[in-house]
């Protein structure tokens, strides 16, 4: 057993015990290089071979699942006494367990919305032939990402992969209940195969409980809670809870069926069901240089793009787990000022310990003698420059989505005390969820104005390809001097928002003393006289982080959000 001060691995300082479980025990670390908190689950019989292997496959099937609402997977290890141990993001909220206890039944539109949220991160893993078995409110589990603002995660998966079933009983133990009896589906009970369908039921019978205060079936003795799973049916919800809609109840009820072929089929179809009956209830829901010769604990593969810096971004797979991640690897030999560069690249790192939908996280990091790396979630989309040079000026409706995702990712960013300062359209990226494209920020790793002079291209200084860098979003403050606030991150959030409203910088020179005589005289052209469709209100907040006086800007974030 561990206990706080031990470091494991040389590399996880443990802070705390979590939880204690037959498998093995889950602590609080920190992450000795990037100085964030991590939760650490470690195997507490490592002589165990089947048992072992089993938790390796499960962590390697954990790791592919990529989405919001699942929680992240870092790394995965074996320690000097052969423990075997998986690194995962810690979550700093209550579980939807915690809320019951105290709140005793949810407010309907709450748990819709949660229910949304979970459901299609459950089918991304029911689509990848993953079935989480074990769905209950103790293992949904929240983080505050903003004072009052949470964000659900699914975690500790017990997870079979269902392709692999009928040649891998051996390892799978797919006979043996696994689940928590209280929300077992009748199948798993009986020591069946399970499919997505199981996974539909202990849901239904999850949210059963967060909108009446008690699970379906609720008996002091397992055994008689067995027994009404097989063979009773639950007492109708409304009956606990009068104000929910019946079209609530019905779809509830039917995810609870005993034969599977009567539940909904796919998580999708229970989201929409649910859905419906929100409506039906009037219940609105609201290339390049060769890579470096090891980066430890991963497998690099082919470039993918040039970062900022003049670093490399390389495809890569932590060789474990066989997670694809993005590697971004700055070499000694490609720029100029090494101490500087190393200094921002380090501090951009260590500044992207934040759980947000709409922040680039970070899941690893290392130095060698000659480079360093970090190694982030592969995100396939498109650069937010990319973006307006395939399709131009983003439409209301996106630009509107997109400026507020950016506010939000930057006021988790401050209260970690961290800034965007160097970042630019070209290292902000666009994902896709849902059908919906969803824009992430990452720090540009700026803390003086020397920093970030030493780490542009010699034709930046001489004004040869200004337009490519990162000098038109930086405010003018920092370039005379001053260090990152608050402030200078509204001017950058502002410059950003106007390229994504017009296609061009709001201030955009040949040479640098020229840019900043324009951002200190001219103010640009008003948003709302360029396009009709943009808010006066849009307009004027915009216009207003522009201003070259940053005691004129909003005061922070969230007071730039309400003026938007």
């Amino acid at each position: 057993m561990l206990t706080p001060g031990d470091v494991l691995d040389g590399r996880y300082e443990i802070l705390e015990l979590l939880a204690r479980g037959g498998m093995g025990a889950v602590y609080r670390a920190r992450r000795i290089l990037l100085g964030d908190d991590v939760a650490v689950k470690v195997l507490s019989t490592p002589d165990d071979a089947s048992l072992r292997e089993r938790f390796l496959r499960e962590s390697r099937a954990a790791a592919q699942l990529r989405h919001p609402h699942i929680v992240g997977v870092l790394d995965y290890d074996i320690d000097a006494e052969g423990h075997p141990f998986l690194v995962m993001e810690y979550l700093n909220g209550p579980s939807l367990l915690q809320r019951v206890a105290v709140d005793r039944q949810l407010p309907v539109q709450e748990v819709l919305d949660i229910a949304g949220s979970l459901c299609s991160a459950l089918q991304l893993a029911h689509d990848a032939g993953v079935v989480h078995r074990d769905l209950k409110p103790a293992n949904v589990v929240s983080h505050e990402y903003m004072p009052g603002r949470y964000v659900y995660k699914v975690v500790d998966f017990g997870l079979v992969n269902v392709r692999e079933i009928a040649g891998a009983l051996k390892l799978t133990l797919d006979r043996q209940f696994l689940g928590t009896v209280a929300y077992a589906s009748p199948e798993q009970l009986r020591g069946e195969p399970v499919d997505a369908r199981s996974d539909i039921y202990s849901f239904s019978a999850m949210l059963y409980e967060l909108l009446t205060g008690r699970p379906p079936f609720d008996h002091e003795d397992p055994f008689v809670v067995i027994t009404k799973h097989l063979m009773k049916e639950p007492p109708p919800p409304r009956d606990l809870a009068p104000s929910m809609p019946e079209a609530l109840e019905a779809v509830i009820l039917r995810g609870l069926a005993k034969d599977p072929a009567q539940r909904p089929q796919s998580m999708d179809a229970l989201s929409r069901a649910l859905r419906e009956s929100a409506v039906a209830g009037a219940t609105p829901i609201a290339v390049l240089d060769a890579p470096p010769p090891t980066v430890r604990g991963y497998q690099l593969g082919a470039p993918i793009s040039k970062g900022r810096l003049g670093s490399q971004i390389y495809l890569g797979t932590h060789k474990a787990l066989g997670t694809a991640v993005a590697i971004r690897v700055l070499h000694r030999a490609d720029v100029a000022d090494w101490d500087a560069a190393r200094d921002r690249f380090i501090r951009e790192a260590r500044a992207m310990q934040v759980v947000h939908p709409n922040v680039m996280h970070v899941r690893d990091f290392g130095e060698e003698s000659d480079y360093v790396y970090v190694v982030t979630d592969l995100v396939l989309g498109k650069s937010l420059a990319q973006r307006l040079a395939d399709d131009g000026p983003l439409p209301w409706p996106v630009l509107e989505r997109f400026t507020s995702q950016l506010v939000d990712g930057v006021a988790a960013l401050h209260r970690r005390g961290a800034f965007i300062c160097g970042i630019t359209p070209l290292t902000t990226r666009l994902t896709r969820e849902d059908d919906e494209e969803r824009l992430l920020v990452s720090s540009g790793g700026v803390s003086q104005v020397g920093e970030l002079l030493g780490t542009v291209s010699v034709g930046v200084l001489r004004g040869t390809d200004l337009g490519e860098s990162e000098l038109p979003f930086v405010a003018p403050e920092i370039l005379m001097g001053e260090a990152p606030t608050i402030a200078s991150d509204l001017f950058t959030i502002g410059a950003l928002a106007y390229m994504m409203a017009t296609g061009s910088p709001p201030f955009l020179e040949p040479t640098l003393p020229q840019l900043m005589g324009a951002m200190l005289r001219q103010p640009p052209e008003p948003l709302s006289r360029i396009r009709q469709d943009v808010p006066q209100a849009f307009s004027d907040a915009i216009m207003k982080t522009l201003s070259p006086m940053p005691g004129e800007r909003p005061a922070d974030a969230r007071s730039l959000a309400l003026m938007l």
